[in-house]
């Protein structure tokens, strides 16, 4: 989670405040290069979307643009105007601390639906479910566009970017056009009405409090009126729970992240299978909805007790180098010698280091206490990497029904493993690249290249479902039980 810190404001230019440092030519163009190296020397990937000759023409067209003094933040728009062409999920940039918005957070939060944002709060007098058609002027149209290169994703997937831009909008929108004291906001209520409203920016400790209220939380489907209480547990909370509909006789499992100690999550699950086992349900949902990932070994383990059968995550792993590059600038790695050199160099290929085989297939067991009932995955555009690998093998899986929207993890494959940190020198723009190509096991191979993991059942948050607060992802697969 990006962390919003305090700094003193150096300069204030009209409604719009900037505090940016600025970098000497040389020293912008010394962190650009560092960049560049970090990526053609160690990316996996680099090529996967974009061909050798055009990335070099865009690097080439962002050096030469860079002839002068330049402000540490547009260094980092420029570099995430390339990034965004990679199309690597795990290929992250972190803006310096220099823009300031712990006092001035755009106010509203709102929902993407069908590419629109849409009024997910009950607040400034706005219904919810009310269309945001303008910012500042500006078309919401434009302003989505301009902000999706600020969120990563695998290969074409936009669902991934469309959860990341309405849950970090004011992180984004700062990035893009600079700190505001106020936003004159144009939007469509939900009869038809259009008007306008000029709001002040809020604090961003004010604007996180608001986000527990959203209705695309689902508070009032579960006929919760404790919203802050049902944030804590249905959507921050890391430990896998279960609650029951026992009219249906049907157990929901909610695994809102594999970042946790492996040796713990199993042991949880031992325990959470036994119960929904003693109860003798018959229909399990497993929600990785809010699952971005996390330990790779998580994702293995809880398949295990819902498969009868043997099962495959991956096919090969690649890497392109044994060295990390530029290591000079490096702030953090993990486990270089045991997860990138010792793991590797025995397998030389002619383009870098390939292994043709999953050293945890070994554990693709089904477990002898697994459930023996229908089950069923919910996954969305948040889903990723170790979620988005779950959601892929329940995709392999004919006994098991996948419903929800495309996840944001790549279907064929995706960049991994060991991840290494850097800090540029001038400008303190922190760069995260993953070293290891994963390609994944599939069985449906007529999913178009940089795909998410496609559902079974797609089924998407309408305006209607917005408004009423209902989950109608979750409802379907209801549906589906009570016949």
């Amino acid at each position: 989670m990006n962390r919003i810190l305090c700094i003193v404001f150096s300069l204030i230019i009209s409604t719009t405040l900037f505090a940016q440092k600025n970098l000497s030519l040389e020293k912008a163009q010394e962190d650009f290069k560092i960049f560049e190296n970090v990526l053609k020397k160690g990316h996996p990937s680099l090529y996967e979307y974009i061909s050798e000759s055009d990335l070099d023409s865009v690097l080439g067209v962002t050096k030469e643009s860079i002839t002068e003094e330049i402000s540490d933040i547009e260094l980092f728009k420029k570099m995430q105007e390339v990034t965004d062409q990679i199309r690597d999920g795990h290929l992250l940039l972190f803006a310096p601390n220099t823009l300031n918005t712990t006092q001035y957070y755009f106010p509203l939060i709102m929902k993407i639906i069908q590419a629109e944002f849409y009024i997910d709060t009950d607040d400034f007098g706005i219904p919810i479910g009310s269309k945001i058609i303008k910012i500042q002027g500006k078309s919401t149209v434009q302003i989505l566009e301009a902000l999706k290169k600020y969120t990563p994703t695998d290969g074409y997937n936009l669902t991934r970017k469309y959860r990341d831009i309405e849950l970090k909008f004011g992180l984004f929108y700062t990035y893009e056009y600079g700190l505001q004291k106020e936003y004159t906001i144009d939007y469509i209520e939900p009869d038809g009405t259009e008007k306008t409203i000029t709001l002040a920016a809020e604090s961003f400790v004010n604007a996180k409090h608001r986000n527990i209220n959203r209705n695309s939380y689902f508070s009032k489907y579960h006929q919760e009126r404790d919203k802050v209480a049902f944030f804590s547990k249905h959507i921050n909370t890391k430990e896998p729970f279960v609650y029951y509909k026992k009219d249906l006789k049907t157990a929901v499992l909610v695994v809102n992240s594999f970042g946790v100690d492996i040796r713990a999550f199993k042991a949880r699950l031992i325990k959470l299978f036994k119960e929904i086992n003693k109860k003798k349900i018959k229909h399990l949902i497993i929600d990785i909805r809010n699952n971005d990932g996390g330990f790779r070994p998580n994702s293995v383990h809880l398949f295990s007790f819902v498969t009868n059968k043997l099962y495959k995550q991956r096919t090969s792993a690649f890497v392109s180098s044994l060295e990390v590059p530029e290591r000079k600038y490096v702030t953090r790695t993990y486990g270089e010698k045991e997860f990138l050199k010792d793991k590797f160099y025995n397998h030389p290929k002619y383009d870098g280091w390939k292994l043709d085989f999953d050293d945890l297939e070994t554990m693709m067991v089904p477990n002898r206490d697994r459930f023996h009932g229908k089950v069923y995955v919910l996954a969305d555009g948040t889903t990723f990497s170790a979620g988005s690998a779950l959601a892929l093998l329940a995709k392999n899986d004919p006994d098991i029904l996948l419903v929800g929207e495309e996840t944001g993890g790549g279907y064929y494959f995706h960049t991994g493993q060991f991840p290494v940190y850097y800090e540029l020198p001038g400008s303190k723009i922190i760069m995260v690249m993953s070293m290891e190509k994963i390609t994944h096991y599939v069985k449906d191979k007529t999913v178009s290249k940089g795909s998410g993991v496609i559902p079974d059942r797609t089924v998407l948050l309408s305006v209607e479902d917005l408004m009423q607060g209902k989950d109608s992802q979750l409802d379907y697969i209801l549906k589906l039980i009570k016949g």
